[in-house]
């Protein structure tokens, strides 16, 4: 069973006495569609054991496809059970609700459990309305930058935008959370957009191509401990309500820490946060990696990586507000447009992007059901 193309295939193992067991080889991204879909034919009632020994990475929308097959599984009566995730993919299915698929090792009580103690459920808020002639105002566009050192890229930006949209914008950014009421276009961090199209009806355009929100975890250089050491240990983190806070916790509960136990310094950015690790107010800190991998060389002198998520889930993603979609159209336009002249190649270095796509459906639908599970 395999897809020419697609890196991913399924090898079965065995099928006796209506189970069925199958090696899960490669990488679960979109591209595996076609092969899943040659599973649908197991008959009810049947058990599956899938083994993802061999799986090399699951993305978001690999595991929407993956949550998709199993609902329709479990419509049939048949009882799926996978087994020898790595600690990344293990991860993942813990983050998104998929955790109950895993074979139990023990601990499958457990896999939930910082869900079920620490997360309410989300706040349903009024979806904003705009008069069709509140499109042709000045348009507000707000970004949460990933890093300090792209602020003037993101001022040029604003300015191509201005020029192609024929539009007056006006940008700033974000340094808490964005206005609802007044925000029309938006580049925000993962959980910051799926608040403002579950609170607002804002519509994702757009993403940076190639590019994951992923975390790294930090402690002083001058601490030698080994991961394993921080238990119980103070934590700083920019804010408790973003995937950067979530990721940082689930890495630390997969490497053995518990992460409940933990006390939080709450910086409000990441420069704080990092201030009060160097400063020993904390001895841990949670950074976006890409944050990471723009500090000064000052700043890097003085800490040290201990661990880092390589999830392949989430991130940024340009929105814009629901009575936009026709301008939302012309600005996915324009974005993806953007390594095409040179002006636009210059402005995506300033703000270290390689270029925009569409996010697929079941990409923002992960995201959704991880924030749903997470935030309120």
């Amino acid at each position: 069973m395999s897809s020419m193309i697609s890196s991913f295939s399924i090898q079965p193992v065995s099928e006796l006495d209506n189970s069925y067991c199958y090696n899960f080889i490669g990488s679960i991204d979109a591209h595996a569609n076609p092969v899943l879909e040659s599973l649908a034919a197991i008959p009810s009632q049947a058990h599956v054991l899938l083994d993802f020994s061999q799986v090399e990475r699951v993305n978001s929308m690999g595991l929407s496809l993956l949550l998709k097959l199993f609902e329709e599984w479990e419509r049939k009566k048949i009882r799926v059970e996978v087994q020898r995730l790595d600690r990344m993919v293990s991860m993942l299915f813990k983050i998104t609700g998929l955790g109950r698929f895993v074979k139990s090792d023990g601990n499958a009580a457990a896999q939930d459990s910082f869900f079920a103690t620490a997360v309410p459920e989300p706040r349903h808020a009024e979806i904003r309305q705009k008069s069709a002639d509140a499109a042709h105002d000045k348009l507000n566009f707000v970004a949460s930058l990933q890093s300090g050192q792209q602020l003037t890229g993101w001022y040029l930006l604003n300015t191509y935008l201005q020029r192609r949209m024929k539009k007056a914008i006006h940008f700033e950014q974000s340094m808490e959370h964005p206005n609802g009421d007044t925000t029309d276009l938006l580049f925000a961090r993962p959980f910051e957009a799926c608040a403002m199209i579950k609170r607002y009806g804002f519509l994702p355009a757009m993403r940076p191509v190639a590019e994951v929100d992923e975390v790294v975890l930090l402690t002083r250089a001058d601490d030698r401990r080994s991961l394993s050491e921080y238990q119980g240990v103070c934590v700083g983190t920019a804010t408790k309500d973003s995937f950067v806070y979530l990721l940082g916790r689930f890495l630390c509960d997969e490497s053995g820490l518990d992460s409940t136990k933990f006390t939080y310094d709450v910086a409000g950015n990441e420069i704080k946060a990092l201030q009060s690790l160097i400063r020993k107010k904390c001895d841990l800190v949670f950074m976006l990696k890409k944050s990471y991998e723009g500090l000064s060389s000052f700043s890097r002198n003085n800490v040290r990586k201990l661990d880092e998520s390589e999830t392949h889930f989430a991130c940024h993603l340009f929105c814009v507000a629901p009575h936009l979609q026709e301008e939302g159209d012309l600005l996915a336009g324009i974005l993806q447009d953007m390594t095409n002249d040179e002006q636009g190649k210059t402005i995506l270095r300033d703000i270290q992007i390689d270029g925009w796509s569409k996010p697929e459906p079941g990409e923002i639908r992960m995201l959704q059901m991880v924030y749903d599970r997470y935030v309120s």
